[in-house]
């Protein structure tokens, strides 16, 4: 019994809410206001979601170029250390074969 009167209190709560928004509507001047109002904001959330996209876009670009710039000074450094790690491995190898010879 209960769950019918949930429903029909749904379905009569639904109904009134229609009937609420048809009357509205009914009304050229309301009608026209409305869908003005709702393409300006469609509008103004593409502008928004433009900006955003953009300012993202160039945040990535920012970024990307920051990470480049280290990777490549870390490349730089690896180089070098394996430049320095060689002259030490033949230095090594010249003291000990100084030593046993």
């Amino acid at each position: 019994m209960a769950n019918s009167s949930g429903k029909f209190t749904l379905g009569l709560l639904l109904g009134a809410a229609a009937g609420v928004i048809a009357t509205y509507f009914s009304d050229k001047d309301k009608r026209e206001r409305f869908s003005e109002d709702f393409t300006e904001g469609v509008e103004r959330a593409k502008d928004s979601l433009l900006e955003n996209y953009e300012e993202a876009k160039v945040q990535y670009q920012k970024a990307c170029k920051r990470l480049k710039k280290q990777t490549d000074e870390l490349l730089e450094g690896a180089e070098e250390l394996d430049e320095l790690v060689e002259e030490l491995a033949e230095e090594t190898e010249d003291t000990v074969k100084e030593i046993y010879d």
